[in-house]
């Protein structure tokens, strides 16, 4: 047997033996059957035989068929409850974004400009990879999508430069350059309400139990000036705790430059991209006063 096979058995195995265990004193047939997909959804989801989204998907339709949540009609309600859900749309919408930004080739071209004017120096490199990160973040809510899809494909090449790699004088400069790129996106992430998925779901959250729904602009308010200073510190307290035995680094700007020129003029799209994404950051911050739903605004 393939092992893709067992990956796809193990689920299903997993939500037979639950299945006829008898349900524990207190808790319904219907709940523990419920907990019996939902831990296989859980390994599902780990050992990954088909695409996340198959796997919840089947798993909707199961409970939905079985009606584990009420009759027929509950169920159907249940099962599309989430495709209404206005967060989990915006969600879907913006990391749409991210993806528009890594094929147009607008994220890396952002993190080449950085790296062209502020990476003469190991300190610069560390702020360039910190603001290609800064830049991108109110329009990606994935701080993976931002950081492997945009500023890793530049980021990496920076130490392959000074043949700094893990198995070769990693300290000269490789590694100071990813635990700026790792606790940079940990900050810009909470700057925004867009830069991270979870921040977007918290929300959520927090307006079914107090009725009150966070604004970006209110968001904002409060993390920005708690975040901008950590943020400006972040490349530098790792640079003195953690420090680069390179200090100065001439041949990256050249690199980004030379890279920046096979890349070419700025396209129609990048242009696209940038225009929309500015007109969407725009709308998320005074939509509220312009009476339009933020996920609304995303996808037009």
């Amino acid at each position: 047997m393939s092992t893709r096979s067992l990956k796809l058995l193990a689920p299903v195995l997993v939500v037979l033996v639950l299945w006829f265990i008898p349900a524990p004193e207190g808790l319904s047939q219907n709940a523990w059957h419920f907990l019996a997909i939902f831990l296989g959804v859980v390994i599902g989801l780990i050992l990954e035989p088909v695409p996340a989204a198959l796997v919840g998907f089947t798993a909707i339709s199961v409970v939905a068929l079985l009606g584990l949540v009420g009759d027929s009609k509950e169920s159907v309600k249940w099962a599309l409850s989430g495709f209404s859900n206005s967060v989990i749309w915006l969600i879907f919408a913006a990391f749409m974004f991210a993806e528009g930004y890594k094929k147009t080739g607008l994220g890396k071209r952002v993190s080449l400009l950085m790296v062209k004017y502020m990476g003469k120096s190991t300190l610069g490199l560390g702020y360039a990879v910190a603001f290609s990160d800064l830049i991108l973040a109110p329009f990606m809510p994935s701080n993976t999508a931002r950081s492997g899809g945009s500023i890793y494909p530049v980021a990496i090449n920076i130490p392959q430069i000074f043949n700094s790699l893990p198995d070769n004088e990693p300290r000269k400069i490789g590694a100071y350059i990813s635990w700026v790129a790792i606790a940079s996106t940990c900050v810009t992430s909470s700057m925004f309400l867009t830069a991270l998925a979870p921040n977007l779901l918290a929300v959520d959250l927090i307006a079914k139990s107090t009725s009150h729904a966070i604004t970006w602009m209110e968001w904002a308010t409060i993390m920005l000036p708690l975040m901008i200073p950590m943020f400006l510190l972040t490349p530098w307290l790792t640079y003195v705790l953690y420090p680069p035995t390179q200090k100065r680094s001439p041949e990256a700007p050249t690199w980004a430059a030379e890279e920046l020129k096979k890349l070419g003029s700025v396209t129609f799209k990048e242009y696209l991209m940038a225009g929309l994404a500015t007109v969407a950051l725009v709308l998320w911050i005074f939509g509220k006063e312009l009476g339009v739903d933020s996920t609304i605004l995303l996808h037009r």
